[in-house]
C-alpha cells in the first residue's frame, strides 16, 4: 500500500534479511535516476492520480517494531500497517533487533547507534565544543544541544569502535581542517578515510592522524578551534572531558533485545558485517 516513489528499497531489504528470501536483478538491466532541474528535457511528462504516503514512516511503522518508539521521521500509525503482520507470521519473521545485531559492526562498532553521547569541555579553556559544519568553542550552557557528539566509525587497527568523533543524530563526522576550524563531513564508517580519525587518548588529548591535537585558542576572538603538534600543547590544554555523558534510549533498547532474544548464545558464529 505504498503509493508515490521511496522507502520500497527499505522495505524490500528489511523483508529480505529478517524473512528469508532475496533479491535478484537482470543482468541486461540498466537502472538511472533524473533528476528535475527545470530544464525542460527533464520536465515531468506524466501525472499522478494518487496521494503520496509516507513511505518511510509505514517501513518504521511495519518493521521497527519495539524501535519504531526513537525513530525520528515523520510516524505513520500501527493500524495503517496491520497488512504485515500476516506476511510477518506466515514468515515467522525475525525481530528488526536482528538486523541491527547481524549488522553490528556498522551499527553498533562504527558508531551508527551511539553508546554513549557527551559534550567535550577543554580544562584550560572550560569552553565546550559545538556546531554542525564547523566545529567551534562556546561557553558549555550554550552547547547543550548543538554540542552533542558521540564516537563513531570502526577502527580498523582492532574492528572495534571507533577512530573518530561524530554529532549525535547526525550522519556527519569530525573531517578535514582549515583556517575556519575542523569541519564536519558524512561519515566514513569503515574507517578508512584518515581525515575522520580524531583518536581520544588516554591523556585527554583529541589527536589526529597527523600528529596533531585539537585545542581551543582562546585569545583568538570567540576562541577557535584549532590543531597543532601534540607535543607543543601547554598544561591544561587540548585536554578534554566528558561532561553530561548519557546512554541514549536506542542503545538501552539495543542491548534489551538482544539480551531477550539471546543472538549471542543462540548464534555464536553469525557474521557481523
Amino acid at each position: 500500500q505504498m503509493l508515490s516513489w521511496g522507502g520500497e528499497n527499505l522495505d524490500q531489504s528489511l523483508r529480505a534479511w529478517l524473512c528469508g528470501g532475496e533479491i535478484t536483478r537482470a543482468k541486461s538491466s540498466r537502472i538511472a535516476h533524473m533528476w528535475r532541474t527545470g530544464d525542460a528535457r527533464t520536465r515531468t511528462k506524466y501525472s499522478l492520480r494518487v496521494r503520496g504516503t509516507n513511505n518511510r514512516g509505514r517501513v518504521a511503522a511495519a518493521w521497527f517494531d519495539v524501535f519504531n518508539k526513537v525513530y525520528r521521521g515523520s510516524k505513520v500509525g500501527e493500524g495503517a500497517v496491520r497488512n504485515y503482520e500476516v506476511i510477518k507470521r506466515r514468515l515467522q519473521c525475525k525481530p528488526f533487533a536482528f538486523f541491527l545485531y547481524r549488522f553490528r559492526k556498522v551499527y553498533i562498532e562504527a558508531g551508527v547507534i551511539a553508546r554513549k553521547v557527551f559534550h567535550l569541555r577543554e580544562k584550560a579553556s572550560e569552553r565546550c565544543l559545538s556546531g554542525s559544519h564547523v566545529l567551534n568553542a562556546v561557553p558549555c550552557k550554550d552547547a547543550k544541544h548543538t554540542g552533542r557528539l558521540q564516537l563513531g566509525n570502526v577502527d580498523r587497527d582492532t574492528g572495534k569502535c571507533c577512530s573518530g568523533i561524530r554529532a549525535y543524530r547526525s550522519n556527519d563526522c569530525l573531517d578535514f581542517v582549515d583556517q575556519r576550524g575542523p569541519h564536519f563531513y558524512a561519515c566514513d564508517v569503515s574507517g578508512a578515510n584518515t581525515n575522520q580519525h580524531y583518536r581520544l587518548t588516554p591523556d585527554k588529548h583529541i589527536k589526529r592522524f597527523n600528529g596533531e591535537c585539537l585545542y581551543i585558542d582562546a585569545h583568538a576572538g570567540n576562541a577557535k578551534v584549532t590543531t597543532k603538534s601534540c607535543g607543543l600543547l601547554t598544561e591544561g590544554q587540548g585536554i578534554f572531558d566528558m561532561v553530561d555523558e548519557f546512554e541514549p534510549e536506542e542503545f538501552t533498547l539495543y542491548k534489551k533485545e538482544v539480551e531477550r532474544h539471546r543472538f549471542a548464545e543462540q548464534m555464536p558464529h553469525l557474521p557481523d558485517d
